[in-house]
C-alpha cells in the first residue's frame, strides 16, 4: 500500500485523509526551531510521514513560527 501524500497539509486534514486511507497514525513528532527554542504557534504541517508496520504510521510535523523569546 502506498503511503498518502500528505506532506504540507495542515495536521488535522492530513490525519482525515490517512484514516481514510486505511492507515492509523500510531505516533505524531512535533519538530523544534534550533533558532527559535520558545513555544510554537500558528499552524502545525505534517514535514513527514515513516510507516511502523502493522498499517501504523509516524508523523511528522512542524509550526510555523514560533513565539520570540523576551
Amino acid at each position: 500500500m502506498e503511503l498518502p501524500d500528505v506532506i504540507g497539509f495542515v495536521l488535522d486534514e492530513a490525519l482525515n485523509v490517512i484514516q481514510n486511507c486505511g492507515y492509523e497514525v500510531k505516533e505524531i513528532i512535533s519538530l523544534k526551531s534550533p533558532y527559535k527554542p520558545a513555544g510554537p504557534i500558528g499552524i502545525a504541517r505534517v514535514v513527514r510521514l515513516s510507516p511502523t508496520g502493522n498499517g501504523g504510521l509516524q508523523v511528522i510535523i512542524t509550526y510555523q513560527d514560533y513565539r520570540k523569546e523576551v
